[in-house]
C-alpha cells in the first residue's frame, strides 16, 4: 500500500517505504523529491526561502535540503546516487525581485555543488502549481493554476 503526504510550506518528510508526496499552491515555493532508488529511499520538501527570513524562524533551501539529506541517510539511503525533480519556482506576483527565479537559482545550484543528478525540471513560469510525486514510479504529476495537468 502507497502512503500519501502532504507537505506543507517549511516542511520535508523522508520514507523508506512507498509514498506518494504533495505539495499543494507552489507558487515561488520550490517542491523538491530525491530518491535512491536503489536502496528504496525517498523525501520531499516545500521550500519557501531561498535565504533566511527576517527573524531566523524559518530554515532557507540549503538548511532544508541538509536536513532531507541526513534523513535519507539516517534511513539508509545512498548519498552518493540521488535523483532529483524539482518543480515551483513561479514569478507569480507582479514585483521585484523575482523571488521564484532566486529560489530556483539557489536549489539548482545546490544539488549541482552535492553532485545530486536533476532527472527533470518545471519551474518558472507564471502560473502556481500542485506538485504530486510517487517515488515508487518516479514521476511528478503536476496540475498548474491555470487547469492543465501533466507529468514530468
Amino acid at each position: 500500500m502507497i502512503e500519501h503526504r502532504v507537505l506543507s510550506i517549511n516542511d520535508l518528510n523522508v520514507s523508506d517505504h512507498p509514498v506518494v508526496y504533495t505539495c499543494y499552491g507552489l507558487g515561488s515555493c520550490i517542491g523538491l523529491f530525491i530518491t535512491d532508488r536503489s536502496r528504496a529511499v525517498s523525501g520531499g520538501a516545500h521550500i519557501a526561502l531561498a535565504g533566511t527570513s527576517d527573524t531566523g524562524e524559518y530554515p532557507n533551501a540549503c538548511e532544508m535540503i541538509d536536513q532531507l539529506l541526513n534523513g535519507m541517510r539516517e534511513q539508509g539511503g545512498d548519498l552518493s546516487c540521488l535523483r532529483a525533480k524539482v518543480t515551483g519556482g513561479a514569478h507569480v506576483y507582479d514585483c521585484s525581485p523575482d523571488i521564484g527565479a532566486f529560489n530556483t537559482e539557489i536549489v539548482l545550484n545546490y544539488l549541482v555543488s552535492h553532485k545530486i543528478f536533476i532527472a527533470a525540471t518545471d519551474v518558472g513560469g507564471r502560473f502556481a502549481r500542485t506538485a504530486r510525486f510517487n517515488c515508487k514510479t518516479g514521476e511528478l504529476d503536476i496540475t498548474t493554476s491555470n487547469l492543465k495537468m501533466y507529468s514530468i
